[in-house]
């Protein structure tokens, strides 16, 4: 018998305490998680998140607990499609989950290349761009040209402090 997944969409930031709470009496639950960079006072810090903000699947009988579920701390609705629960093709779950074997999914920085447009996003010179000179020896280092110092002063920043310009 084929298991089938259900996706349940969760009350904003609600995607843990609903997994902890249909953990209880689903047949099995999963919230893929993501490793991100994200900025906080002024430092890139890594922060492990939900891989789809406000989702997560479930198997769960829903003849016999569609209401439990819907009343869940944390769940919003079971989601539907055209009146009928959406379901999940378990090889997309299969996949998800060979990801997340090792914890949550981590997605490498692209690395920059020489020339390259690039933003600061921490420092004294937030804001400002330049040119990707080349990476430096040492603990994460980088040198840059701001366009803005005039005839692009080169900087030498930590690269947690850049980011590819869009």
């Amino acid at each position: 018998m084929a298991v089938e997944w259900y996706l349940i969409r969760t009350k904003a930031g609600g995607e843990r305490r609903a997994y902890e709470h249909l953990i209880r009496f689903a047949d099995e639950t999963f919230l893929p998680l993501i490793k991100v960079r994200v900025r906080r006072w002024d430092k890139q810090v890594d922060v492990i998140v939900p891989l789809f903000a406000c989702y997560l699947f479930a198997v769960v009988d829903l003849e016999r607990e569609y209401n439990h579920v819907r009343h869940t701390s944390g769940v919003q609705y079971v989601v539907h499609y055209g009146g009928m629960p959406a379901v999940v093709p378990e090889w997309i779950i299969c996949d998800l989950k060979a990801r997340c074997t090792r914890g949550p999914i981590e997605i490498p920085k692209p690395e920059l290349l020489a020339g390259e447009p690039v933003r600061v996003v921490g420092g004294p010179f937030r804001e400002f761009e330049g040119i990707f000179e080349r990476k430096l020896s040492g603990p994460e280092r980088v040198a840059i040209l701001l366009s803005a110092l005039g005839a692009g002063a080169r900087v030498v920043l930590p690269a947690s402090m850049i980011e590819k310009a869009t």
